[in-house]
């Protein structure tokens, strides 16, 4: 049926906090959800858990839903994940485990056997539905041989939308199964895509951010020397990103490792990195303590 369309406004990543989950493996908590970013380890269910688990958000107010992105484990999958909305009861302060949900559809996970479960599987799917809450329900896993405890998992969940609707209809909360191969919604930033924090840390992701706002404005001025000059500097900046990324995770391990040599090896080589990256309109060395974001930056990303 035809969609109606209340708001103008662009999508952009909305904030959330998780506020249940059936069960968790100590060494893998649920509100890893909460948090976008190259460490990222994401939720598992505890070992031998009963199905179906559930894992349930809760956004500051209500918003519209517009695309849903889920990162499956890679060998830890789940055969079927189904997705509610839910509205707290009118006159009732918001509580998860009083309101009212609405189904919206399922997502079905590939067993992963053909990539020999080490490729991530990401689901991406378009939603037009209003809520406060979002619950999905994760059934039982797929059988592999390296999923002894037979778990679930989800490394990252991202929600993209409207936090500031206009009036919102009750009646209208569907789900949109993309088509294979289906183009991305292009009022759609690429920087609010869930791979985006994945690949920065929030520095480096941050900065990021504020060049490409810095860049559309400079088109709008047309001011395109400028603009040119951002995207060059955005650019180098995503190239010393993704290694900043890789050398956080090295020195991640090496102090689990408790090889203190290296982690210092690595630190050093980090700081020479982002010391040596100069963004348009700043002086050499490092950023002064406690700037604040530019006006207009991105709007969340996983809760608080």
């Amino acid at each position: 049926r035809r969609l109606k369309f209340y708001n103008l406004a662009m999508p952009a990543k909305l904030r959330f906090k998780l506020v249940h989950c059936s069960s968790e493996d100590p060494e893998f908590p649920a509100n890893e959800l909460n948090v976008h970013s190259p460490h990222t380890v994401g939720w598992q269910s505890a070992r031998f858990c009963e199905y179906p688990q559930e894992l349930g958000f809760q956004f500051g107010t209500t918003v519209r839903l517009m695309q849903l992105q889920i990162l499956s484990h890679q060998f830890k999958i789940s055969t079927k994940l189904e997705l509610f909305v839910g509205n707290p009861t009118e006159g009732d302060k918001p509580s998860y485990h009083k309101s009212k949900f609405k189904r919206l559809g399922y997502l079905s996970l590939d067993s992963n056997e053909r990539s020999n479960w080490q490729a991530r599987e990401l689901k991406s799917v378009q939603l037009d539905a209003y809520g406060r809450f979002l619950k999905i329900v994760v059934h039982k896993c797929h059988i592999n041989k390296l999923n002894m405890y037979s778990q679930v998992g989800l490394i990252a969940i991202n929600v993209i939308g409207d936090d500031s609707p206009n009036n919102p209809p009750n009646e209208l909360s569907e789900v949109l199964p993309p088509a294979a191969g289906a183009a991305p919604r292009k009022d759609i930033s690429p920087m609010d895509d869930l791979t985006f924090d994945l690949n920065f840390d929030s520095t480096t992701a941050r900065q990021i951010r504020e060049l490409h706002l810095a860049k559309v404005r400079a088109v709008q001025a047309e001011d395109y020397d400028a603009a040119k000059r951002l995207k060059e500097a955005e650019e180098r900046l995503k190239q010393v990103g993704a290694k900043l990324a890789k050398l956080e995770l090295k020195k991640k391990a090496a102090v689990e490792a408790e090889d203190y040599d290296a982690a210092k090896a690595i630190k050093q080589e980090i700081d020479r990195l982002r010391s040596s990256t100069t963004l348009p309109g700043q002086d050499p060395g490092p950023p002064a303590a406690g700037r604040p974001p530019a006006d207009g930056g991105w709007r969340g990303g996983g809760g608080d």
